[in-house]
């Protein structure tokens, strides 16, 4: 004699003779975040902005005083919707952007590499195209207009679970997809922690 005892919005149970089994609502999509931030040479802002560590007296190439907004939402479909907006940049010029691994601090390299969703098990070869790319990785890239504002909008296939991006790092150039050096964009002009 089978039993079936179902509750809705919680936990049913299934029983067949001694045979017990849990079904659960499928895991949630995560909440939407808006995270914003002025960057500043010590974070305040929320947001940082690094100096060329080979020209520390050179302009900063990501201004201070740069508003970043990361905007991400996550549709019923599975994917991930990524918006960055930039202003106050430097005028009509190209930055590759992305979601790394760890929050900002002062030190550039804190935020670690590129948060990708399957990540690449050969750390030596952090370039491979097969891991380093715009569908395993988030990635920014942002052309600025003369006021030094920009736009950049990404969809990936997947939602972030256990383990997730936590920043949003502002690179100098625009992101390589070239063999040997894809996922690539130069020195890091900024960052700003982003709780994917």
């Amino acid at each position: 004699m089978s039993r079936y005892t179902y509750t809705l919005g919680l936990v049913a149970a299934l029983s067949i003779g001694s045979l017990s089994l849990a079904i659960g609502p499928a895991a949630a999509a995560p909440a939407p975040l808006r995270t914003v931030g002025v960057t500043s040479l010590d974070g305040v802002g929320g947001a940082w902005t690094y100096p060329d560590p080979a020209n520390p007296t050179a302009p900063l190439q990501l201004p201070a005083g740069a508003r970043l907004v990361v905007h991400a939402t996550y549709p019923d479909n599975g994917t991930t919707v990524v918006t960055l907006q930039l202003t106050g940049a430097g005028a009509s010029r190209e930055y590759g952007a992305h979601a790394h691994k760890a929050p900002c601090t002062a030190a550039s390299a804190a935020a670690g590499g590129h948060f990708q969703n399957v990540p690449n098990p050969y750390p030596l070869n952090p370039t491979d195209p097969a891991y380093a790319n715009p569908s395993n990785e988030v990635w920014l890239d942002v052309v600025t207009n003369e006021a030094g504002n920009g736009r950049a909008q990404t969809i990936v296939p997947w939602q972030p679970g256990t383990s997730r991006p936590m920043s949003v790092v502002i690179h100098a150039l625009h992101t390589s997809t070239d063999q040997g050096t894809a996922g690539t964009a130069g020195l890091r002009v900024g960052c700003m922690t982003v709780p994917f």
